[in-house]
């Protein structure tokens, strides 16, 4: 038999490559057609009568395994029907998506072979392939010369009036495929997020034309690669055929597939209820650009990025536990379920994407991965400048000197929450950190911790730990006799209340993330 893999590169640079938020959407649903319709219809045309039940073992042509993000994989008895496949979706992809990178490869796997084996080598084949061969932007030449788009920045193709009282702009044929797939991406991303095509354009038109801040959230499967491969491990997955091996991937990959979406939903409906301000015709500000298996790309509006990851990551533990279909695969793994780690960069409504969606990416690697093995984490960062983003000197800016004080991220949520290891870095931490910031005096309604304290303790961290301490003991003198204001100067800190603590051999605090997060987390009085 053979193995066929097709895959879509560089999907986040294809997403973000513009600011225009309907071409962003559109881009979204044309990856989405590349494991969606488009493969079921390559499926069809290549082996006439194919259906999702199809197997190799029960005489079919073709078995499809996975579909999702933009990949398939494949089972087929003969090479030559693999490479037509392969040529199908890949001609559809270049004809109606243009600038979007999908490859294929057809493996062989010999009978005396485990499938996860040729699986693995097909992935290691598909990489060099696209790593060889050209790459999108070598399709639009620029001889002759011609204007760039003035969207992508591509070789412009035609002139294209976004509105009719505005007059006529350069546009590329990647900008005009993106923005012709518009009307059927509200579709679609109506139906993941259950309300109306309607209510999903008005969010586009908040997010691109009315809030203040927007965020781009991205979320990762911890140890999915490993959990794959352990998949093929097993004694009773190295028959000839590969059944066993080929049914649990395509039952593990269904099953995230289907925890995800219902983990989006179970998050849509708490901030709906929780953060109803911030409706749009009663639906969250929320546009799942990528929603498939462990990855989560969505842009939301700023104020209900964090709570929004927090449920989802939360929803995501809880429905994988349950599922009954998954629960036999991760328990010969050894897991009781799945988790996911999710980098959150917000920032200002016109500042560039993809910077903002590499910055989500290096949070999760830089610092939710910290704690994959044991538990679910999300980082956050709110951009206040105009330039590329560096994480570390991010972080490096408000840690400027020798000995400062380093955050204390990333924030355990989930069942991970009740280990020992997460104490001060808890979701629940930073809530109540922030809340003590809102906190307000009874009589006078000024704050417990006034915002000069709260930028000198801020100051003193960047100092060293032995400054903001010092700093923190004026403020316990200043404040004595006050024991609303000493508990909320304690609630800061973590469950011993203090401000700066060490761990893993270095001081940390949370005052720094409780900052930052304050205007993203809602309290009383929340207004638009």
């Amino acid at each position: 038999m053979h193995l066929v893999v097709i895959n879509t590169a560089g999907k986040q640079r294809y997403i973000f490559s513009s600011r225009k938020r309907k071409e962003i959407v559109g881009a979204s649903d044309l990856i989405a057609r590349v494991n969606g319709s488009w493969a079921q219809e390559a499926l069809q045309a290549t082996f006439p009568g194919f259906g999702p039940e199809w197997r190799l073992k029960d005489g079919h042509a073709a078995e499809l395994i996975t579909a999702g993000a933009g990949s398939v994989t494949v089972l087929v008895r003969e090479p030559d029907a693999g490479r037509r496949l392969v040529t199908e979706l890949t001609r559809r992809a270049l004809h109606q998506a243009p600038g979007l990178d999908v490859c294929g490869v057809v493996q062989e796997v010999s009978d005396s072979e485990p499938l996860a084996k040729g699986r693995e080598r097909a992935g290691k084949t598909l990489a060099a392939s696209q790593e060889t061969r050209p790459g999108p932007q070598s399709r639009f030449l620029r001889l002759p010369l011609v204007e760039d788009c003035e969207s992508t920045g591509l070789p412009a193709a035609g002139m294209l009036r976004e509105a009719p009282d505005e007059s006529p702009v350069t546009r590329s044929v990647v900008s005009m495929a993106k923005l012709a797939h518009f009307p059927a991406a509200l579709e679609r991303l109506a139906a993941d997020a259950r309300t109306t095509p309607g209510t999903m354009s008005k969010i586009v038109d908040r997010l691109g034309l009315e809030a203040d801040w927007v965020a781009v959230v991205h979320a990762d499967g911890n140890g999915f690669g490993r959990l794959f491969r352990g998949l093929g491990e097993s004694k009773d997955v190295h028959s000839a055929r590969g059944d066993t091996y080929a049914e649990e991937l395509r039952t593990l990959s269904r099953g995230a597939d289907r925890c995800a979406l219902r983990a989006f939903h179970a998050a849509l409906d708490r901030l709906a209820d929780e953060h109803a301000v911030w409706n749009v015709g009663g639906s969250p500000p929320v546009l799942p650009l990528v929603l498939g298996g462990d990855d989560l790309t969505v842009l939301c509006q700023g104020q209900v990025a964090l709570p929004f990851t927090r449920h989802y990551l939360e929803a995501f533990e809880r429905e994988t536990a349950a599922d009954a279909a998954l629960r036999p695969v991760l328990a010969r793994a050894g897991r009781k379920r799945l988790d996911a780690a999710a980098g959150v960069a917000i920032v200002k409504r016109n500042y560039p994407f993809r910077f903002a969606y590499d910055l989500a990416e290096e949070l999760i690697t830089a610092e939710a991965k910290q704690v994959k093995e044991w538990a679910s984490a999300l980082a956050f960062a709110v951009l206040l400048e105009s330039s590329a983003p560096d994480l570390s000197r991010l972080r490096g800016s408000v840690v400027s000197s020798g000995g400062a004080v380093a955050t204390v991220s990333p924030y355990v949520v989930g069942e991970g929450a009740g280990d020992p290891r997460a104490e001060g870095r808890r979701w629940s931490d930073l809530v109540r950190r922030v809340a003590a910031l809102r906190r307000r005096d009874a009589d006078s309604g000024e704050p417990l911790v006034p915002g000069n304290a709260a930028h000198d303790l801020r100051e003193g961290l960047c100092l060293g730990a032995d400054v903001a301490k010092a700093r923190l003991g004026l403020l316990r003198t200043r404040f004595a006799g006050d024991h609303d204001r000493l508990e909320a100067l304690d609630e800061l800190g973590n469950d011993s209340g203090r401000l700066v603590w060490e761990h893993e051999g270095r001081w940390v605090t949370g005052l720094v993330d409780a900052m930052a997060a304050l205007p993203f987390l809602g309290g009383e009085g929340e207004t638009r």
